[in-house]
């Protein structure tokens, strides 16, 4: 169990292998290459802890003597062994050459995350001194957020996540950090896709039948403010049982402030959100030897 995507940065040096990250076993597993360089990883995201990935980006730069560049498809198989051998849930899909100036934060055009809500059915019966946990699938344990809300409303929710939509300042969505305060909060989110879900479980639990209702709530923009989904899909929960109303929503962005949150909302928990794709122009995945030195990039999903 890795601790987060980011490795923990030290002032002194930052060529410092940290084994309880993605960051850090992707550096500790580049290392085998020996470079004359420390193959410092820059990833494309800034996840939390608990945040899973289905398709991430990152780059590196590797120097050698003479020539000779390593060969992309080298690289990608020699890290998909050490973290096979290592037991590290990390899987290299592809790596490419880019130019030189290639940025894997910075040239990402868009982000997509997926939040995943499983709302007890009304049909459903559990006693109050009974555990939600007992109806829980245990294929999707830390997999998706469980709630049991007896006037849950989905479209309630989906007319408050309309609101959402557009270029905003997300400063009560944030989670307040002094450090940070002063940092401009204004994002554009692109949509927000509400649709019906399913469990991920085997056969023989799905014989069973299923105690929820689940949803897939999709989340496509640039980029996001810390914690900004988990406090926007916590904000559409409170729309949903009724505790605010969906015009509340837009008062919340009207009025950018962590004065205009809701001290009742709960931030909803990283297991049910997904990083699912990071987009780039075409183009800036394309090598350019004309305009670039010889070096080495990695992409990886």
């Amino acid at each position: 169990m890795l601790r987060s995507s980011e490795k923990i940065w030290l002032k002194e040096n930052r060529n410092l292998p940290d084994p309880e990250s993605v960051q850090g076993m992707m550096e500790l597993s580049l290392l085998k290459l020996r470079s004359l360089n420390y193959p410092n990883v820059t990833l494309s995201s800034r996840t939390d802890g608990g945040v899973h990935a289905l398709k991430s980006s990152a780059h590196f730069d590797l120097e050698r003597y003479g020539t000779q560049i390593y060969d992309a498809n080298n690289i990608s198989y020699l890290m998909n062994r050490y973290f096979f051998v290592n037991n590290i849930g990390i899987i290299v899909k592809q790596c490419l050459r880019v130019s030189d100036n290639f940025n894997a934060r910075f040239n990402a055009t868009s982000r997509r995350y997926l939040y995943r809500l499983a709302v007890l059915k009304k049909d459903v019966v559990i006693p109050e001194n009974v555990s939600i946990a007992n109806v829980i699938p245990v294929e999707e344990w830390k997999r998706c957020h469980f709630i049991r809300l007896a006037e849950f409303d989905i479209e309630k929710f989906k007319e408050g996540a309309k609101h959402l939509e557009g270029y905003h300042d997300f400063s009560t969505f944030k989670k307040f950090d002094k450090l940070l305060q002063h940092k401009h909060n204004r994002r554009e989110l692109k949509s927000v896709t509400i649709r019906a879900g399913k469990p991920v479980v085997t056969a023989h639990t799905e014989s069973r039948g299923s105690a929820f209702d689940y949803w897939d709530i999709e989340f496509h923009g640039r980029a996001f403010v810390h914690n900004q989904i988990r406090r926007m899909v916590g904000t559409l929960i409170s729309v949903a049982i009724g505790k605010l109303q969906p015009d509340d929503v837009k008062v919340m962005l009207q009025i950018p402030s962590k004065h205009s949150w809701h001290s009742f909302i709960q931030n909803c928990p990283s297991d049910g959100l997904y990083l699912c794709e990071v987009e780039y122009d075409p183009k800036d995945l394309f090598y350019d030897p004309d305009t670039t030195v010889e070096s080495e990039t990695l992409v990886e999903s």
